[in-house]
């Protein structure tokens, strides 16, 4: 990431970075078992992976999280593309673990702009923070962080 970072500050081309993480998977690994769960880490992947272009990246995290970098991408590409991966998704419903726990996605966006100097880490705790933004509001949707530098 720290490659793509510094490619992008020699132009003035955006990427945006997303954090996906799965609402409820606990509760499918302990009432479904960890097979089912292994199943679903990598229907998820093929989802995010299905859904990106060749020069984007797709990574698992850990756990049920995952990280998608989308090159050249703004605000309103990013936020088409966690509208495809929550359409692609909802497949994943019949995974869950109850009805009344669905198994979901909720989607942290970051969106790096080369003029304001942003680091790494920086980058990474706007998207992390957004994606918990709406595991607070409810889960199951997406959200995009303010954009970095002065407000």
């Amino acid at each position: 990431m720290r490659r793509r970072i510094r490619r992008l500050t020699r132009g003035e081309v955006k990427a945006a970075l997303m954090y996906v993480d799965l609402d409820n998977f606990k509760q499918v690994n302990d009432t479904r078992g960890h097979e089912v769960g292994d199943e679903v880490l990598v229907r998820v992947s093929e989802i995010l992976r299905a859904n990106t272009r060749s020069t984007d990246m797709v990574a698992r995290l850990g756990g049920d999280e995952f990280a998608v970098w989308l090159d050249d991408a703004d605000a309103s590409v990013a936020a088409g593309r966690a509208e495809v991966f929550l359409a692609a998704a909802a497949v994943l419903r019949k995974f869950s673990g109850s009805a009344d726990k669905p198994l979901m996605l909720s989607i942290g966006i970051a969106v790096y702009s080369p003029t304001h100097g942003e680091d790494v880490n920086e980058f990474v705790s706007r998207a992390d923070a957004a994606m918990y933004a709406i595991k607070r509001r409810g889960k199951g949707s997406y959200g995009i962080a303010p954009p970095a530098g002065p407000q």
